[in-house]
């Protein structure tokens, strides 16, 4: 087997994982937790409410305001509230997910909001469009889960139309967490060379599963984390790249913290997720 037909076949591989993990919709332990047992308006409601309320700078970074109008991909369905915001503010809205249940779920808001566009199941390595198709790419949470952040990254490049632009968010390869569970690594992968930096799956399972969790306790089978400088040498293709960090969680001494005085002290200097915005 040559090295290519390899590459696909392990790729093949981690495909089918994603779509056995993801299909159980990233968001279902927190619908659990607010007790929400049904895909009823109200329930969806409820949820997008708190989601909305715990990750606010999310309206910051995704700019709803300016869709109307404009043919936007999601990539990454989850529990499809960044999906209905998009078709709300007047988008032509299409999702891509390689999991069915998130694809399901955003069709479904879709239908319950009128909104034009439509989700389907593929791989974002291999996106089902022609070159310029869109004019902004979403992808949350997403592209660090492939396997090829940097095939992902060139894949939305090419979706774009001239001048398009994206907003990506991946995992912070230089957080808080990281830090903590793992110093010396961290600090080694901070002095690291970013040109140098090629893709790879995190084989700490520790670590992937304090991001991301199944309700039966396993973490994500594929899990990239990217340092700033690394994740702008990816991005080096598009005319513009602005990247800030967000988002700290509760553990060990942040849990006498409220969540926004956490956010805003140390958010921006080692936050969880690094949210970058980009322009063809």
């Amino acid at each position: 087997m040559n090295g290519s037909a390899s590459s696909e076949s392990i790729q093949k591989q981690v495909d089918q994982a994603n779509r056995a993990f993801w299909n159980e919709l990233c968001g279902t332990g927190l619908a659990q937790s607010l007790g929400i047992t049904d895909d009823s308006v109200e329930s969806l409601r409820r949820f997008d409410e708190w989601y909305l309320d715990f990750y606010p700078y999310l309206k910051t970074h995704i700019p709803f305001e300016s869709f109307a109008g404009q043919k936007v991909l999601e990539v990454g369905l989850g529990y499809g509230t960044v999906a209905q915001r998009i078709a709300e503010h007047g988008a032509a809205y299409f999702g891509l997910d390689v999991a069915a249940g998130p694809v399901s779920m955003a069709n479904r808001r879709l239908a319950d909001v009128n909104g034009t566009g439509v989700a389907i199941g593929g791989s974002i390595l291999e996106a089902p469009f022609p070159d310029a198709t869109f004019d902004y790419v979403v992808a949350i949470g997403s592209l660090h889960h492939t396997g090829a952040l940097d095939r992902a990254l060139s894949e939305v490049y090419r979706l774009l139309k001239p001048s398009g632009g994206a907003t990506v968010m991946v995992y912070n390869a230089i957080s808080y967490r990281q830090l903590i569970l793992n110093p010396i690594k961290t600090l080694r992968r901070k002095m690291s060379d970013p040109a140098q930096y090629v893709s790879h799956n995190e084989t700490d399972e520790r670590m992937r599963r304090a991001y991301d969790a199944n309700a039966a306790g396993s973490g994500a089978p594929q899990t990239e984390f990217v340092t700033r400088a690394e994740l702008a040498h990816l991005a080096r293709d598009f005319s513009r790249c602005e990247i800030s960090a967000e988002n700290i969680g509760g553990e060990s001494v942040l849990r006498y913290l409220s969540r926004s005085t956490a956010c805003r002290l140390f958010g921006p200097h080692l936050g969880l997720d690094l949210y970058c915005r980009l322009v063809k």
